[in-house]
């Protein structure tokens, strides 16, 4: 077979690849989409409310750590389970009806009531794409990489709302980001160390050695605890 690269542009976003692949001895194909920048400082979420045809004609660019829901339906294409896709609202809907097709000859011999029931989403999936009612597609990227078409852009949109938000621990650690250790509590340090350094004793003179703490009261505030111990002469001073 043969796979293709292009470098594009996408109006008001970024560059992308589009790789391609056909083989000609089996008719295979298939078709997906890279960031051809690095991940973005921050996740981003977009919220579009798709009210007539031509909004599922919006341009969605979806990387493959990003999720797809539409709460209506309770439906969600979860992170990591598609490749990335140059695509549509609508074509999105699409791959997701042809996925849930692909088995159910396999269902309806095995279970018809999953079959049935699958077959009846299927149903509600189609309907959305007549709009006969307002729904909500939601594409949420931890990457920053995936994308909604604005239309008006670069005038606002009052249908889609765009949230850039910071990556939890675990969607940095699935998209392969080292986190940052976390700092050190110097107050921390000092509450569990106790400081030691020279002095002299206050009543011969001598050599001495201080002991500092730093503790914390219950219901009340940190002090710092000094004492002093001569071995020349015994003499102990405590102050707080």
């Amino acid at each position: 077979g043969v796979t293709r690269l292009l470098l594009t542009r996408i109006p008001f976003f970024k560059e992308i690849i589009v790789s391609s692949f056909a083989c000609d001895s089996c008719s295979w194909s298939n078709t997906e989409i890279h960031s051809a920048g690095r991940i973005q400082e921050q996740g981003v979420r977009y919220t579009l409310a798709v009210t007539s045809r031509q909004d599922l004609n919006r341009e969605v660019v979806k990387t493959d750590c990003a999720t797809a829901r539409i709460p209506e339906l309770d439906f969600e294409i979860p992170a990591f389970t598609q490749k990335g896709v140059l695509t549509t609202i609508e074509g999105i809907i699409d791959r997701a009806v042809v996925g849930l097709e692909q088995d159910q000859p396999l269902r309806r011999a095995t279970d018809q009531e999953v079959a049935s029931k699958i077959d009846e989403f299927i149903g509600k999936l189609k309907q959305l794409k007549e709009v006969h009612s307002p729904f909500t597609f939601i594409l949420d990227d931890p990457s920053g990489n995936s994308f909604v078409e604005n239309p008006r852009a670069p005038q606002k949109d009052d249908a889609l709302v765009v949230t850039c938000y910071r990556r939890t621990p675990q969607q940095a650690a699935a998209l392969g980001l080292e986190l940052d250790e976390k700092p050190v509590d110097s107050a921390e340090d000092l509450r569990n160390e106790v400081l030691q350094f020279n002095t002299n004793c206050p009543e011969c003179n001598a050599p001495a050695d201080t002991n500092m703490k730093l503790v914390q009261i219950p219901h009340f505030k940190e002090v710092i605890i000094m004492a002093t111990n001569c071995d020349s002469c015994g003499h102990r001073t405590n102050e707080v």
